[in-house]
């Protein structure tokens, strides 16, 4: 059933694994959103889910992980880690491609979040297709200091949850009245104030962008704020909020397949239990 809110799906890298059991949950309920909202790992998450290709995420991270065409700690001095264009090339019959065809047809609008290195500021990508849609996921998705910055319609551009980490914002700037925010934290997670090692390393790495580099030093203050407000509107049936029972021990670049596998059933298992509560606040 198609209901007319949106989805916000926040990043965290591999602690992603969690959000594509709970969307792989939703798919297998027939569950569909009008607006789709994903920020880093989220964006790849959410795109698909739009195209309706259940287990892909899971898939990808579980059999390809220690491809070193995906991820590769030799690139770390070119900034590469994790290929992200590897997601979206054609690896042959064992691959599940990306269905850019069912993703057009889909009846959800997608949202890419990102942040603009010049401003410091969100900026949004809705519904791009081809290799605009390639740009957004990757300016989404890539970390700073573990990433190069990615060029985009919008100018160069990084992860998303620098200015915007869980952007139910963006959703309700969209006009929705009914949101469902899937998060990779524990509802009782803040973080810590930027440390004096991470100023100065955002003011050296990122000194032609001091706005950007403010952005990433005043991200936990932001993000703890978001936090708080998230949990308000939750607590006033506002929005309905998933988030870990308890919290995820998984490293933002996790080795270890067993972990993956078992974060990824975990969502699964988590999404069914909040599924009743969710079928009930989509239909108030």
């Amino acid at each position: 059933m198609l209901y007319n809110a949106a989805l916000v799906l926040e990043g965290g890298a591999f602690r992603g694994q969690y959000t594509a059991g709970i969307i792989d949950t939703f798919l297998a309920h027939h569950i569909e959103f009008r607006s789709v909202i994903g920020v880093s790992a989220g964006s790849l998450n959410g795109v698909n889910f739009v195209s309706k290709q259940y287990g892909r995420a899971a898939n990808i991270n579980i059999n390809h992980r220690h491809d070193r065409h995906y991820i590769s700690m030799t690139r770390v001095f070119r900034k590469e880690i994790i290929n992200l264009d590897y997601l979206f090339e054609d690896h042959g019959y064992s691959w599940e491609n990306f269905n850019e065809r069912a993703y057009k047809r889909s009846a959800s609008h997608f949202t890419a979040v990102a942040t603009a290195l010049r401003t410091g500021k969100a900026v949004l990508f809705t519904d791009p297709t081809g290799d605009q849609l390639t740009q957004a996921l990757k300016a989404s998705s890539s970390m700073p200091f573990l990433s190069n910055p990615q060029e985009t319609s919008q100018g160069p551009c990084l992860d998303g949850g620098i200015a915007d980490s869980i952007p139910y914002d963006v959703a309700q700037q969209q006009g929705y009245d009914k949101i469902v925010i899937v998060r990779t934290r524990d509802t009782k997670y803040r973080k810590n104030p930027s440390s004096r090692a991470v100023r100065e390393l955002y003011h050296r790495i990122y000194k032609d962008y001091p706005q950007f580099a403010q952005a990433g030093i005043d991200r936990p203050l932001v993000y703890n704020r978001q936090v708080a407000t998230i949990n308000q509107l939750a607590n006033e049936g506002r929005v309905y909020n998933i988030a870990p029972k308890s919290p995820i021990k998984i490293k933002r670049v996790e080795g270890n397949i067993k972990k993956i596998r078992k974060l990824y059933e975990r969502g699964k298992k988590e999404g069914e239990e909040y599924l009743p509560g969710l079928i009930r606040y989509l239909g108030q």
